[in-house]
């Protein structure tokens, strides 16, 4: 019996709370490839006398606030709705999305009236992936559950998991306003402005990885042909990825002013590359035959009858 037939799927929800983690994630991006992230000084409104943004700078920062608060407000109804399912991934999955997105909203919010240490970027924007990752993948697979797990889903987890550390390391090693604490690729360059050149090398090395891993699950995951226009979009946003990074290149390493509608771009890109490898790793994940442990030899299956 599947799961639709034992309980009612919350489909809406799950897939309300993942557009809306995304929209947050994506937005964050924006805001820091904007700039805009102190354009409005205080929490949960804008200014101490007005509660609603002015101009361009703190509408973005106060749409970000906006639908960050719809992004827990869905993954709480997602995690209500969901609380019965049988598989106990699909019930717990929402409530950590929900969890972590908490934390990302708390060390944002601290980020902003206190201005405290990079530290609490990284756990920001960690705790902001995970939840899009969990959402996604409960997201995927209440729709098309399947049995077990395949290696080329584990294998996209893994590449997720790369291109999200390797996301985290730009704000480690981003100096003072720099465009590389933003999400996005490395520019395959040391750049001076910024710290801890060891840092900055692992982190070329990261993305090294990372572009050998992404371009092997595309590979594999063309062999299945459910697959194959994910496969497609994945392919095309991170050729886009890869030639704005190298158009605005002036822009990370100070050599050209920000040009903040292509840095936001950029960065936002990148968000919607770390969901596409997590929704395509999701996708993959149901086992296919191939994907079966070898089948026992005969004395142990003798011994068993």
């Amino acid at each position: 019996m599947s799961v639709t037939e034992q309980v009612p799927v919350p489909r809406r929800s799950y897939r309300l709370a993942t557009g809306f983690t995304l929209g947050a994630v994506l937005l964050g991006s924006a805001v820091c490839a904007t700039e805009s992230g102190l354009a409005c000084p205080t929490w949960p409104g804008c200014f101490h006398d007005q509660v609603t943004p002015s101009g361009l700078h703190s509408a973005i920062e106060f749409t970000h606030r906006v639908v960050a608060f719809g992004s827990l407000v869905s993954l709480g109804f997602a995690a209500w709705f969901g609380r019965r399912l049988p598989d106990r991934r699909l019930r717990w999955f929402p409530f950590a999305a929900l969890v972590a997105a908490i934390a990302s909203g708390f060390f944002g919010m601290m980020i902003v009236l206190f201005s405290l240490p990079k530290a609490l970027g990284v756990l920001d924007v960690a705790a902001a992936q995970v939840a899009l990752c969990l959402i996604s993948w409960a997201a995927v697979r209440l729709e098309d559950p399947g049995d077990g797990e395949s290696r080329l889903g584990r294998w996209g987890w893994a590449t997720t998991g790369v291109v999200i550390v390797m996301h985290l390391l730009g704000i480690v090693v981003a100096g003072e306003g720099s465009l590389v604490r933003c999400l996005g690729w490395p520019v395959w360059r040391i750049v001076e402005g910024d710290e801890y050149p060891a840092l900055q090398w692992a982190r070329l090395a990261l993305g090294a990885v990372a572009v050998v891993m992404l371009a092997w699950l595309l590979v594999r995951a063309w062999g299945r042909r459910r697959l194959r226009v994910h496969v497609v979009v994945l392919a095309a946003a991170w050729l886009a990825e890869l030639v704005l990074g190298q158009a605005i290149v002036g822009q990370f390493t100070g050599g050209q002013p920000r040009n903040i509608w292509l840095a936001a771009v950029y960065s936002m890109l990148a968000g919607v590359i770390v969901w596409l490898i997590a929704m395509l790793a999701a996708r993959a994940g149901r086992a296919e035959p191939g994907d079966a442990p070898p089948p026992q030899d005969e004395p142990a299956r003798a011994v068993a009858a």
